[in-house]
């Protein structure tokens, strides 16, 4: 199997696990009140799921920076790693906040949202993209 492929199903996999940070993520904040989970599996499951995307997308990174050659690209190289730096930054900050600096837990949800654009951002410009030629 290709590295990009692997790298394409790999990014799909950490775009649905930031699906289910944000649905776990609402239910937890009071938003989606018909879901009925209790709150302390949901809460380390969410947990759980932040470290899962987290590493996947590190390594992810680490695969895309050290395979990566160096030559001209369109416009959607740099934009895709942009989005994917920033969203490993915000997930790290967030993981950071969360275990060690828990009085600026307010602002977990603001990072929340700009990692979880960030990574359906960075699946748009990789990903889908490759997905695309494939059928």
């Amino acid at each position: 199997m290709p590295l990009v492929m692997v790298k394409s199903f790999l990014t799909t996999v950490v775009l649905v696990l930031a699906a289910g940070q944000v649905i776990s993520g609402a239910r937890l904040r009071g938003c989606l009140k018909r879901l009925s989970l209790p709150a302390g599996s949901l809460r380390t499951w969410h947990r759980l799921g932040g470290d899962a995307a987290l590493l996947l997308t590190v390594t992810i990174a680490v695969v895309c920076v050290t395979q990566a050659s160096f030559s001209a690209y369109s416009l959607r190289v740099p934009l895709h790693a942009g989005l994917g730096t920033l969203a490993a930054v915000v997930m790290l900050a967030k993981v950071i906040i969360a275990r060690r600096f828990r009085r600026y837990l307010r602002y977990a949800v603001i990072l929340g949202t700009i990692a979880a654009l960030s990574v359906l951002g960075c699946f748009a410009a990789s990903a889908l993209w490759y997905f695309r030629f494939l059928v």
